[in-house]
């Protein structure tokens, strides 16, 4: 059986103070978290410096420049940990307009054989 990854969204500002919602987020490996900018100028940053997106992301050929388009980004999580970003017009790493991914290991799903009588 394989599983399948999922797609979470966090929505980016559009509040007063802008936000992001949800600001902690638990996903896991192999999930994408897209990120929709929902008015304002904003950006995702990692604290890491891991992403860094707006109109795409700067890794993947886009602007991770803040930006009051309606812009939609998405980056896929492959190793457990957690990552915080932030709003580089509004935040800074854990305070402001900031944020934090939590990505859990998958587990394997184990199998039980049963006998048919």
């Amino acid at each position: 059986m394989a599983a399948h990854a999922t797609t979470y969204i966090v929505n980016v500002g559009g509040d007063n103070p802008p936000t992001f919602s949800p600001q902690t987020i638990t996903i896991y490996s192999g999930d994408t978290i897209t990120f929709i900018n929902k008015g304002g100028l904003h950006n995702a940053k990692a604290d890491d410096g891991s992403f860094r997106c707006a109109n795409g992301c700067d890794a993947t050929g886009g602007s991770g420049a803040a930006s009051t388009s309606n812009w939609v980004a998405s980056v896929k999580f492959a190793s457990p940990g957690s990552i915080g970003y932030y709003c580089e017009q509004h935040g800074a790493p854990g305070q402001g307009m900031y944020g934090t991914i939590i990505v859990q290991p998958l587990v394997p799903v184990r199998l039980q054989s049963f006998e048919v009588d």
